[in-house]
């Protein structure tokens, strides 16, 4: 179908426009719209500010990882212990409830937490135990699955997460959380 617009530039004349060439302008204006909103979602992602268990995972890996430059086989290796430093982290939480333990200043905390001086105390506490647990060769753990004990082999360096290690550090995390809390 065509329809026929006012003057066509000439005396007399008209314009007729098919409906196939409006709906191919439309189409084009939900297109250029779609990209600019595209584009303004990623340039915001690109701004994401860190977490603070973000900055919990970089204060810990500054002062255990040795390497000068982290990559290759040493960042696998960084990767997976931040792997296990997160999932101690997500234990700690039903540990802290059962004990009663809570921070105020966490709780305030705009990205989420730990406050800075938690997040302080946690490294302290945090990056012993790894290094020494790192640095241990052909390390086991003890690990109870339902009414089974089990020796599983210690994966904190070379991944996945290390359940065992997972446990063992909740349990260091609580212990440093006490203490300070005297």
């Amino acid at each position: 179908m065509n329809y026929t617009v006012g003057p066509g530039g000439s005396p007399g004349s008209s314009r007729v426009i098919c409906k196939e060439a409006i709906m191919k302008r439309s189409y084009c204006a939900a297109a250029v719209l779609v990209v600019a909103f595209g584009a303004s979602v990623l340039f915001a992602q690109e701004k994401k500010e860190p977490t603070g268990m973000d900055k919990l995972g970089d204060a810990i890996h500054k002062e255990c990882c040795k390497a000068e430059k982290c990559e290759g086989e040493q960042k696998k290796a960084c990767d997976n212990v931040a792997s296990t430093v997160k999932a101690a982290m997500g234990k700690c939480g039903d540990k802290f409830k059962k004990e009663g333990l809570k921070c105020e200043e966490c709780a305030k905390a705009k990205d989420g937490g730990p406050c800075d001086g938690c997040r302080e105390m946690l490294v302290k506490a945090i990056s012993p135990w790894v290094k020494t647990q790192a640095s241990k060769k052909d390390a086991q753990h003890t690990v109870k699955t339902g009414d089974k004990t089990e020796t599983v082999k210690c994966t904190l360096t070379t991944g996945p997460a290390c359940k065992g290690c997972a446990d063992e550090l909740s349990d260091v995390v609580v212990k440093a959380c006490k203490e300070a809390k005297k």
